[in-house]
């Protein structure tokens, strides 16, 4: 059995650019698809903010060591640097915007830093909506 150790690294995934060739935004849209695949069981981390707004779904992930059952109308969010976790995955519809710290940096967008979902104070990472809230 492998140990691991504190020493050992957890990958770090960048923001991919999209189309337009934008670095700090993209926006996802999943219409009964699959998330990438590639990162079911793989603990790692990204460098960069992750809204995801789960209109119909399942499966399950991690966050920092807590578990999520993705839950329909609901909102996961995470910032930079924690540990997630993809245990399961199921085909998806939903609507997710990712944006870098340097998109928040800029001038018109600073204001976004003060918002609690992006500033997190009570570290959770789930918000469901109320239901008829969203029209799918």
């Amino acid at each position: 059995m492998k140990l691991h150790t504190s020493h050992e690294q957890i990958p770090v995934y960048s923001l991919k650019t999209d189309d337009s060739g934008n670095k700090q935004f993209r926006m996802y849209n999943y219409k009964g698809d699959f998330p990438d695949r590639s990162e079911v069981l793989v603990p790692h981390r990204k460098d960069y903010y992750l809204l995801v707004f789960i209109r119909l779904g399942g499966g399950r992930q991690w966050i920092d060591m807590n578990p999520y059952t993705l839950k329909d109308n609901t909102i996961y969010f995470m910032a930079p640097n924690q540990v997630i976790v993809k245990e399961e995955m199921v085909k998806l519809t939903s609507t997710g915007i990712a944006f870098t710290k340097d998109f928040l940096a800029v001038q018109e967008n600073m204001s976004l830093m003060m918002l609690p979902i992006i500033k997190n104070p009570e570290t959770v990472h789930e918000l469901m909506l109320k239901r008829g809230f969203c029209r799918i």
